[in-house]
């Protein structure tokens, strides 16, 4: 594969000898780290984009379709380095602000990533922001399990990237640069709160990676 490749890959990575996340529902729930509201199936990436781990991303230039690797990450191409500024204290009042009640070891989401309660102490919590497998060797096992070859394959892996569903249904509209992308947006996820981020998400992914200025995108209702 090369940079900018669409493919699909699968794998699993363990940190320590456990296994901390994998594409293989099986190995997850033998694992004990099986998650009702994942869908386990090979993930679309366009290589060399960040779209998941560097030290992944490194490892799928060196395969072929079909082909698969295991191989260690460095913390640095894995999950990053400690950072002890990401280390905070925080008063208790800002907890309290969101109904929450802090206890030593337990994770909370803060501004879209994971933060750890250190400790708790009179009206200040201690709060590590690093990621909790910060400074720590992974070994992954990848496997590119396909490639898109056409225009049409490559907008329903970024379909499936960013609306975790390969049923969307789009097309094409004029040439050139008047070129336009449509994707209909089915009836489930209209409730969706998150719509109008992953709508935004999907564009930047259109127009940066093929090279699509317009999306419309397209929704029809229907009285039952």
């Amino acid at each position: 594969m090369k940079k900018g490749d669409f493919v699909k890959v699968s794998f699993t990575g363990e940190v320590e000898g456990k296994v901390i996340d994998t594409t293989d529902e099986a190995i997850a729930k033998k694992e004990g780290v099986f998650n009702k509201d994942r869908t386990y199936k090979p993930i679309p990436i366009v290589v060399g984009e960040s779209m998941i781990l560097a030290g992944i991303d490194k490892a799928v230039e060196e395969l072929d379709v079909g082909q698969e690797k295991k191989m260690k990450i460095s913390s640095k191409d894995g999950f990053g380095e400690r950072n002890a500024s990401l280390v905070r204290l925080v008063p208790m009042r800002e907890f309290k602000k969101q109904g929450v009640t802090p206890v030593p070891g337990t994770i909370f989401e803060v501004e879209g990533r994971p933060a750890r309660i250190q400790s708790v102490s009179g009206g200040r919590v201690m709060v590590d922001f690093n990621h909790p497998l910060a400074g720590k060797e992974s070994e992954y096992k990848v496997r590119v399990e396909e490639a898109a070859k056409t225009e049409k394959d490559k907008i329903n892996y970024l379909l499936e990237k960013s609306f975790d569903d390969d049923s969307l249904k789009s097309s094409t509209e004029g040439t050139g640069e008047k070129k336009k992308l449509i994707v209909e947006i089915p009836e489930k996820l209209r409730a969706n709160k998150a719509l109008i981020a992953i709508k935004a998400g999907f564009f930047a992914d259109a127009t940066k990676h093929l090279g699509f200025k317009e999306v419309e995108f397209k929704e029809v209702w229907v009285k039952k």
